[in-house]
C-alpha cells in the first residue's frame, strides 16, 4: 500500500490477502472461548462472513474501488454469520459508504471510510459492549485521526491502524470483567486484527472455488457443475484430532465446519458422493451418530420447479403468524416441528446460519406475520440483520437466548394461536414466557482453567445456569445439584431434562433418580434433544 492512491482490483487483492490472513487463525479465534465448552465459533463465522464477501467481488474486473467496497461489504451483510460476523459486515458496509463513490482510495478518504465504519457498526447495535471488535475498530481509527492523515502514505497508515488495534485487543480483558475472569482477549476483535493484518501484507493465494474443491474430491464425480448433497454427522470416540479431521475432511468436499472435543466431533460438508466423508469418519475409528443426508440438487430443483400438479389437491391457507426458529439436536428439531415452528433451521456451534438464511427462510412462509427465535445469543444480531432487509412483511425478532427460552416462546405461541391473540400481543406473551424460563446447561470441560473462584479441569462436569458458569466437579450428579441449588427459591414445579447425542434415556432417568433423593417438590421428565456439546440441557419452570 506505498502508492499515493489505491484502484479497485488492488483493493480486490487486499481483501483476499485479509480472507486469507483470517483463515489461518480460526482454530486461535475459536479458542478464546470464555467458557471452557468446545462450542467456540466465532473464527468459523467471521471467517464464512468474509468468505462469501470475497465471492460476491472474485468476477468483478472493474478498477473502481467502491464498486468493489460496496459489493465486498454486500457480500458480508448476506454472508454474516454470528455476532462479530455480523458486526464486520456491518463495519465493511460503513467503510464502503465511507468512499463515497470515489473511483480511488486515497490516504484521506481512508481515514474517512474507517471513521464511517466505526460509525456505522456502533449504530448496528442497540447497546453496545466496550471491550469488544467495536471497541478495537474504534480505537484504532481514533488513532488515525490523531496522525497528519493527509501526508501519510497509506501504508503507514495501515500500520498505524494496526499498532493501535493490537493495543486495543490487549486492553480488552480490562473493559469487560469476563474476559478478564477467563483469561482471553475478545475473540471478534482479534479477528478483525487478524484481517487488518492480511491487508498489511497484502500477501494472498488463489481463493478455491466451489468447482476446484468438488473436482479434487471425488473421482466419482461426472464433472458436471452440482449442489451436491449437505451431509452432517456426529463423530463419536475417546482420543479424536478435532484439527487433523478438519484437515482431512477439507480435501474432500466444500463448506466444511468441524468443531468439537477428543470425545464428539460435529462436522458439516457439502460433497458430491456423501459416503466419502461418512466412510473417512469410520475409518478414523468413530462411531457416526445423527447422520443427515441432504440432496441440494434436488431441492434446488424442487424450489424452481415447484410440486407437480395436482388438480384435486388443495393448498391449506397459510398460518397467520410463522415462526422461524434455530435448532440443533433432532429430538429438540422434532420438539419445535410439535409445537408448529414452521421454519427450523439448523444450527449449533460452527453452523450458524447466515443473514441469507434467514432472509431465505422469511420469504419462503407464506404468512405476512414472521416471528425469529435465534435461540441463541450469538445469533440475535444476525437474525435482526436479516429482519431488517425484509421490506414487504413484518418481522419480529425475540432474543431468545437458549433453545430452552425457544421451547417455552413456542408454548406460549400455541396457546396465543389457541386464543386468536393479535400479533403485538403474542410477541409479548412469548417473550414473558422466554425470560421466565430457567435453564440449566450441563457438558464436559474442554480444557483445563480457572474461572473466578472455579478450578477446573479437562473433562470436569461443568454447569451453567441461566448463561453463568457456577458449578464445576468430576461427579456429574454433584454439579447438577449445585447447579439447582443456584434455583433455590423461586418457586419451580417441573424439571424437563433433554439428553444429548450418544447418550441414552437410561443415563437421563439415573441422573434423575441420583437429584430426586435430594430435590423434593419437583418433578422431572426426560426427552431427547439430540443436542451435540451439552449432555443435558434442563428447562426449569
Amino acid at each position: 500500500m506505498a502508492n499515493p492512491s489505491v484502484g479497485g482490483q488492488a483493493l480486490k487483492r487486499l481483501f483476499s490477502a485479509g480472507v486469507e490472513s483470517l483463515s489461518q487463525n480460526v482454530d486461535h479465534i475459536n479458542q478464546l472461548n470464555v467458557f471452557p465448552v468446545p462450542d467456540g465459533d466465532t473464527g468459523i463465522n467471521m471467517f464464512h462472513t468474509l468468505q462469501r464477501a470475497y465471492r460476491e467481488i472474485e468476477p468483478i474486473e472493474s478498477d473502481d474501488v467502491s464498486l468493489i467496497a460496496e459489493r465486498f461489504a454486500y457480500g458480508a451483510l448476506m454472508g454474516a454469520r454470528g455476532n462479530s460476523g455480523t458486526i464486520l459486515s456491518q463495519l465493511l458496509k460503513g467503510f464502503a459508504d465511507g468512499l463515497d463513490k470515489a473511483p480511488n482510495m486515497t490516504s484521506e478518504r481512508f481515514a474517512i471510510a474507517c471513521q464511517a465504519a466505526v460509525k456505522q457498526g456502533y449504530a448496528s447495535v442497540s447497546e453496545p459492549t466496550e471491550g469488544t471488535i467495536l471497541t478495537v475498530a474504534r480505537e484504532a481509527t481514533e488513532a488515525l485521526q490523531s496522525s497528519e492523515t493527509g501526508s501519510s502514505s497509506l501504508k503507514g497508515m495501515l500500520e498505524n491502524l494496526i499498532a493501535a488495534a493490537q493495543a486495543s485487543l490487549d486492553n480488552t480483558p480490562n473493559l469487560l470483567p469476563i474476559l478478564k475472569d477467563a483469561g482471553v482477549v475478545d475473540a471478534g476483535a482479534l479477528g478483525l486484527l487478524c484481517f487488518l493484518e492480511g491487508l498489511q501484507s497484502g500477501r494472498s493465494r488463489p481463493q478455491v472455488t466451489r468447482t476446484q474443491a468438488a473436482t479434487s474430491v471425488s473421482s466419482l464425480a461426472d464433472g458436471a457443475e452440482s449442489y451436491g448433497y449437505d451431509v452432517q454427522f456426529l463423530m463419536i470416540g475417546e482420543d479424536l484430532n478435532v484439527v487433523q479431521a478438519r484437515h482431512d475432511l477439507e480435501q474432500l468436499g466444500w463448506s466444511v465446519i468441524v468443531v468439537g472435543d477428543r470425545k464428539m466431533i460435529k462436522v458439516h460438508i457439502h460433497v458430491d458422493n456423501p459416503a466419502i466423508p461418512l466412510d473417512y469418519a469410520v475409518q478414523a475409528g468413530a462411531a457416526l451418530d445423527d447422520v443427515v443426508v441432504e440432496n441440494m440438487e434436488l431441492q434446488y430443483r424442487q424450489s424452481v420447479v415447484g410440486a407437480p400438479f395436482n388438480p384435486d389437491r388443495r393448498d391449506p391457507e397459510p398460518p397467520r403468524v410463522s415462526v422461524i426458529a434455530v435448532v440443533e439436536g433432532d429430538g429438540l428439531r422434532a420438539v419445535f416441528c410439535d409445537l408448529n415452528c414452521s421454519v427450523v433451521i439448523r444450527g449449533g456451534a460452527g453452523q450458524n446460519p447466515a443473514t441469507e438464511d434467514f432472509i431465505a427462510a422469511i420469504e419462503g412462509v407464506a404468512s405476512e406475520h414472521v416471528i425469529i427465535l435465534p435461540n441463541d445469543r450469538n445469533i440475535v444480531l444476525t437474525a435482526q440483520q436479516a429482519a431488517d432487509l425484509v421490506a414487504d412483511k413484518r418481522v419480529q425478532v425475540l432474543a431468545t437466548e437458549t433453545i430452552l427460552q425457544g421451547i417455552s416462546a413456542m408454548l406460549a405461541f400455541g396457546d396465543a394461536v389457541d386464543s386468536n391473540t393479535d400479533f403485538e400481543t403474542m410477541v409479548a406473551q412469548m417473550c414473558a414466557a422466554s425470560l421466565e424460563t430457567r435453564s440449566i446447561a450441563i457438558a464436559r470441560a474442554s480444557r483445563r482453567t480457572r474461572f473466578r473462584d472455579l478450578d477446573i479441569n479437562e473433562n470436569d462436569f461443568i454447569a451453567i445456569v441461566d448463561g453463568e458458569l457456577c458449578a464445576a466437579s468430576t461427579d456429574l450428579a454433584r454439579v447438577a445439584l449445585d447447579a439447582f441449588a443456584q434455583l433455590e427459591g423461586c418457586g419451580l414445579e417441573l424439571a424437563t431434562v433433554y439428553y444429548g447425542a450418544g447418550l441414552s434415556e437410561l443415563e437421563a432417568d439415573q441422573l434423575i433418580e441420583r437429584l430426586t433423593k435430594t430435590i423434593k417438590g419437583l418433578e422431572f421428565e426426560a426427552v431427547y434433544g439430540g443436542q451435540s456439546l451439552y449432555l443435558f440441557l434442563i428447562s426449569v419452570e
